[in-house]
């Protein structure tokens, strides 16, 4: 048995989403003027994000497979569909994939992806923001799906 083996059964090394996400930080956090917390950028939002997603083993499984592997890629992504002024024009096929299982509720993964998507939204931004950058995701999802029905409509018809 390897070392990396033994290491694995070790429950206590093991990385849970709440010591990544830092629950409890937000409630031993002091008010700065008047925030509860600083407010992250972009980039460093999609960077928690990503390290959310890989301490979670499902979510780090899936999301390795569909970006190859290439998780600076995936984190570029989650920086795209973060960002209030992208639109659904020209989104990479891995931002697509990313934004049905940030919105849809289709396969297990979309049931798990969504709602822990959603509370590591809650945990590192103030209310406010988690809810205008969730209703941004899903204003591109719904794009995502009028033009697919767009086109699907327009190969049955033609």
């Amino acid at each position: 048995m390897t070392i990396l083996a033994r290491l694995d059964r070790r429950t206590e090394l093991q990385a849970t989403p709440a010591v990544v996400i830092g629950e409890t930080c937000a409630e031993k956090s002091e008010p700065l003027d008047g925030k509860l917390r600083p407010e992250p950028s972009i980039r460093e939002l999609a960077f928690g994000m990503c390290c959310a997603f890989r301490a979670h083993p499902h979510l780090n499984n899936v999301l390795t497979h569909i970006s190859r592997a290439n998780w600076p890629s995936l984190e570029h992504s989650l920086r795209r569909i973060l960002d209030p002024a992208t639109t659904g024009e020209g989104l990479s096929p891995l931002e697509q994939n990313l934004l049905d299982l940030m919105c849809a509720d289709r396969g297990i993964t979309g049931r798990i992806l969504k709602p822990y998507f959603r509370a590591v939204l809650y945990n590192l931004l103030e209310p406010g923001r988690a809810d205008r950058i969730i209703g941004h995701i899903q204003s591109l999802f719904r794009e995502l799906e009028l033009n697919a029905e767009k086109r699907t409509s327009t190969v049955q018809s033609g």
